[in-house]
Formats: structure tokens, sequence, C-alpha cells
């Protein structure tokens, strides 16, 4: 069975690769599995967002977190898009980011994910919102 990441483009082996193309393909496995409870994103949509500055790769030892401004009219927000991995390690990540969040001038972090994810996080200060959604 092919994996989504067959698929990537990959370099001429005399091409040296960046960093980020480089801790991508040790963390993409993570983020694939987290790919499969959504139908917005390919593997190949994040690795071009991430080449093109739109997304940003939070790499760690045995995890990733993919992240993304959203610009409102008022406020500016991050939005925890996927992350896959050890949960102790994405949880010691979190300040990092929030820091990160902070100095960019977003007032709020949003993530969204299954029902669990907020059990998970609720102790660091996550609070659940609710979205409809309809079917086109």
């Amino acid at each position: 069975m092919q994996k989504a990441t067959d698929n990537i483009v990959k370099l001429h082996p005399e091409v040296k690769k960046e960093e980020w193309e480089i801790e991508w393909e040790r963390c993409m496995p993570w983020i694939e599995k987290a790919l499969k409870h959504q139908d917005f994103y390919t593997i190949e949509d994040i690795t071009d967002k991430i080449k093109h500055g739109m997304f940003h790769l939070w790499p760690g030892k045995r995890s990733a977190f993919v992240t993304e401004f959203v610009i409102f009219p008022q406020n500016r927000a991050l939005n925890l898009l996927f992350c896959g991995g050890d949960y102790e390690e994405l949880e010691e990540m979190l300040p990092s980011i929030e820091a990160f969040a902070k100095r960019a001038g977003c007032k709020r972090l949003y993530g969204g994910g299954r029902p669990g994810w907020l059990r998970k996080l609720k102790h660091l200060g996550f609070e659940q919102e609710h979205m409809i959604r309809k079917e086109l």
C-alpha cells in the first residue's frame, strides 16, 4: 500500500535539503496520522504551505505541531492545525508556541479535533467552543 509521503517530490540527491525539509520528512508520519480525521488537507498541501511560509512546523524529538495564523478584522489567532506524536512532549511544546503567538500579536490559540482533546487540554486553560457544519 502506498503512503501519502510517497507522493512528495523528492529532491535530486545532489541538491542539499533545507533544514525545514529534513525536519518535515522526519515529522511527517506523526502529522499523517492526524490527517486521517479530516478531509481538507493532504500531506502535499501541508508540505507546500510550510514551504511557502503559510504554515509553521514545530518539530519536537518525538512529536510535531503544524500551525497557521488566522487574521480577523479585530484580532489575530494562531490555529493549532495538526499535531501528532508523543502527547507529553506536545504539552511541553505549548509554552513556546504560546510565546511565539503572543510576540506575533495573537490574542488566542485555536485548535480542533476529537472530543478527547478537550479532556487532555482543559488543565492548560483550553475551553470548548462550538461550531456547526453542513455538508454541501
